[in-house]
C-alpha cells in the first residue's frame, strides 16, 4: 500500500546512471501567478504568456526546477529563482545582469571554480550581493554559467575590488542541474 502511494506521487528519473525519485506537476493558476510575479520583479524582459504550461519538478527537496512548456526555465536556490542555462541559450536577454569573462577563465569556471575579479572583461547591468548573475564568454557571447554575486557591480566597475572571488558558481553546462530534467 505504501509503495503504491509513493509510485503515484513520484516518478523515477535517471541522473548520471542512477535512479532519482522526483515529482513533476503542473502549477495551479494561483501558484503560476505567484511565481510569475516573483520572476517579473527581477527579470524585466521575461516573456511568459498565459498559454505557457508551467510545471514544477522537485527532487527530494534538493532541486526545484520550473519547467516552461516542458523545458527547464528556472531553478530555486537560496530563496531566489535563478535562470537555467537551457533557457538562457535560447533567450539570453531576460533582463538579468551579465558578466563577460575572458577566454582563459572559461575552463576553470566549467570545472566549478568561482569567478575571480581579474577574469572579468565587462559588466552589463548592475547587481548587488546575492543577486543572480549570468556569465558569458567574450568571443561568442554564449552563456555557460549562472552564479550568485558576492560583491556589487559598482565595487568592480569602480576598481575598488581588483582581486578575489566576485561570483559564486552555482550552475554550469554539464553539471547536475543541466542533466537532471
Amino acid at each position: 500500500m505504501v509503495y503504491s502511494i509513493l509510485i503515484s506521487l513520484f516518478r523515477v528519473y535517471i541522473l548520471f546512471g542512477e535512479l532519482v525519485l522526483g515529482r513533476r506537476h503542473v502549477l495551479s493558476k494561483r501558484d503560476k501567478k505567484k511565481i510569475l510575479s516573483e520572476l517579473n520583479s527581477f527579470y524585466t524582459n521575461l516573456n511568459i504568456s498565459r498559454d505557457d504550461v508551467l510545471e514544477l519538478f522537485e527532487e527530494r527537496n534538493m532541486y526545484r526546477i520550473l519547467l516552461i512548456n516542458g523545458e527547464p526555465g528556472f531553478f530555486y536556490y537560496n530563496s531566489k529563482w535563478f535562470p537555467h542555462l537551457k533557457l538562457l541559450l535560447k533567450k539570453l536577454d531576460i533582463g538579468a545582469p551579465i558578466v563577460v569573462v575572458d577566454t582563459g577563465a572559461v575552463k576553470p569556471l566549467l570545472r566549478g571554480a568561482d569567478l575571480m575579479a581579474p577574469g572579468i572583461r565587462e559588466i552589463k547591468g548592475s547587481f548587488k550581493p546575492g543577486d543572480p548573475v549570468i556569465v558569458v564568454e567574450e568571443k561568442m557571447g554564449k552563456p555557460f554559467m549562472v552564479g550568485v554575486a558576492l560583491i556589487s557591480s559598482m565595487d568592480i566597475v569602480s576598481g575598488r575590488v581588483k582581486r578575489g572571488k566576485v561570483v559564486e558558481n552555482i550552475h554550469r553546462i554539464g553539471d547536475k542541474l543541466w542533466n537532471i530534467v
